[in-house]
C-alpha cells in the first residue's frame, strides 16, 4: 500500500528540495540552466557574450587588460555600488510602472540636454587655466617708461 503510484511520482521532500533550489536560482538571477551543480548557484556571473568575446584569439587578451585594469581603478569600487543601489531601486519600479521609467528617463534625459552640463565645466576650466597664463604674459612683458633708461 504505501507504494507509489509510478516511478516518475516524486516524494513531498523531494518536490521542496526542487522548489527551493528554483527560488535560489531565480533570486540569485541565475538562468535555470546555468547551475550544474558544481558550485554554489548563480557563481558564474559572466554574460554568454563576454565569454565568447574571451574566446576570440585577440579580442580574449584585450578583454582581459580591459578586466584587469577596471578591477584596479578608482571608481571599481564606487561604480559598483553605484549600480547595486541603481538596480535595488530602479528594478522595483520599472516591473510595476516601466512607462513611468521610460517617461522619467525621456525627460531627465531632455533636461540633462537642456541646461548642458557640460558648458559648465569645459568653460570654467578654460578660463582658470587661461587666466594665470595671461597674468604671466603679462608681468614678463616689459613696460615702457618704467625702470632705468637703456644705456647708450
Amino acid at each position: 500500500m504505501n507504494t507509489p503510484l509510478s516511478p516518475d511520482v516524486q516524494t513531498a521532500a523531494a518536490r521542496l528540495e526542487a522548489s527551493r533550489a528554483q527560488l535560489r536560482r531565480a533570486l540569485l538571477g541565475a538562468p535555470d540552466d546555468a547551475h550544474d551543480g558544481s558550485g554554489p548557484p548563480g557563481a558564474s556571473t559572466t554574460p554568454a557574450w563576454l565569454a565568447s568575446l574571451k574566446a576570440m584569439p585577440g579580442v580574449g587578451l584585450l578583454v582581459a587588460a580591459a578586466e584587469a585594469w577596471w578591477s584596479r581603478h578608482p571608481l571599481h569600487l564606487a561604480g559598483t555600488i553605484a549600480v547595486t543601489a541603481a538596480d535595488a531601486v530602479l528594478k522595483p519600479v520599472a516591473q510595476r510602472h516601466p512607462l513611468r521609467l521610460v517617461l522619467g528617463a525621456a525627460a531627465l534625459g531632455g533636461l540633462l540636454a537642456w541646461s548642458r552640463p557640460w558648458r559648465w565645466v569645459v568653460v570654467p576650466a578654460l578660463f582658470a587655466g587661461l587666466v594665470p597664463q595671461l597674468l604671466s604674459a603679462a608681468l614678463r612683458a616689459p613696460q615702457a617708461g618704467v625702470g632705468p633708461p637703456p644705456p647708450r
